[in-house]
């Protein structure tokens, strides 16, 4: 949809100002991120957001997602938190739109009821993205880890699958 992005464009730094003043506030978590940072991750976030609005392709999501998921993991963040930072763009966009499409001439209701109809898909798509790749990076990790357990156990000549554990 050709006007949306053309309202992310011309509205990006709008947007990421309001954001970055309510993710800290919505979200505890995000007091712990530097503001630059949070600005960092919020362009980011946008330009793949966009990305994925105007062609329904998400590879520049999954590509910021693999970072953003070993990022936020190492920090000790809490999926629940991250999701809460993408429905934001949403709840912050919607007031945004809701005004533009107030002075269109004609049915603005329809265009803004098409228009976050449009908002919704695309930002619960991201999240199932988002989640996807974070289980994906924890199953990596985890497949690492026993790895790392398996062969240290062969180096000390331990073979656990001859150990059976019984709980009584």
């Amino acid at each position: 949809m050709i006007e949306l992005y053309n309202f992310f464009e011309n509205n990006k730094t709008q947007l990421i100002t309001a954001l970055l003043a309510r993710i800290p506030k919505d979200v505890p978590a995000y007091s712990r991120v530097a503001r630059n940072d949070l600005k960092q991750s919020l362009e980011y976030l946008l330009e793949a957001y966009t990305d994925l609005l105007v062609t329904g392709e998400d590879d520049s999501q999954r590509t910021y997602f693999k970072f953003l998921a070993k990022v936020r993991v190492s920090q000790s963040f809490q999926v629940g938190d991250i999701i809460h930072k993408q429905l934001l763009i949403m709840a912050t966009t919607r007031p945004m739109v809701q005004e533009k499409f107030r002075e269109h001439p004609g049915d603005g209701l329809a265009l803004f009821n098409k228009a976050m109809d449009v908002l919704e898909r695309t930002t619960f798509k991201s999240c199932a993205t988002y989640l996807e790749v974070h289980n994906q990076y924890l199953k990596s990790r985890v497949d690492e880890h026993g790895e790392y357990v398996d062969e240290e156990n062969k180096q000390l000549g331990v073979d656990m699958s001859k150990f059976i554990l019984f709980r009584g």
